[in-house]
């Protein structure tokens, strides 16, 4: 039986789309994992820059796509964006873009988290790895190769 206190760890994603094209096979993807009970998304919602500069918060629902079907992201989103990560979004993406943000919890580690608590384990830590800095402590930890003659 499934803990409802017990989260699997928790990521977030942003893809800009430029120029606001948006490609909907993605989305197809996301739907995919959520129907195997890979991920369970919890806050879906799209941020789009203006001309003047300024960016607003929209969910699925609300944008307009021709090329992408969003009636099945409709009541994604939880509003979890706050004035912070809305300028920073909007700092990072090109005028006319638009940028999906998701935050989603992944399901996979749920069963062993939920073996580990049961068994009076204690989930102490969750965090995410930036891929730059991950390459780079590999790079740095490597054995290094001896130069053979």
């Amino acid at each position: 039986m499934t803990d409802p206190n017990l989260f699997g760890p928790i990521e977030y994603l942003v893809v800009e789309f430029p120029d606001g094209k948006i490609d909907p096979e993605g989305f197809e993807q996301v739907l995919a994992l959520v129907d195997s009970r890979t991920i369970r998304i919890l806050d879906l919602e799209f941020v789009v820059k203006y001309a003047d500069g300024h960016a607003t918060v929209f969910d699925a629902d609300e944008l307009n796509i021709d090329s992408f079907d969003v009636t099945a992201f409709a009541g994604a989103s939880s509003h979890l964006l706050d004035t912070g990560d809305l300028a920073t979004i909007a700092g990072d993406i090109s005028v006319g873009s638009i940028a999906a943000v998701l935050v989603y919890e992944e399901l996979a580690l749920l069963p062993a988290i939920e073996s580990w608590t049961r068994q009076g384990g204690r989930i102490i830590a969750e965090g995410h790895l930036d891929l730059d800095e991950f390459a780079e402590a590999l790079t740095s930890t490597a054995p290094q190769q001896e130069n053979q003659e």
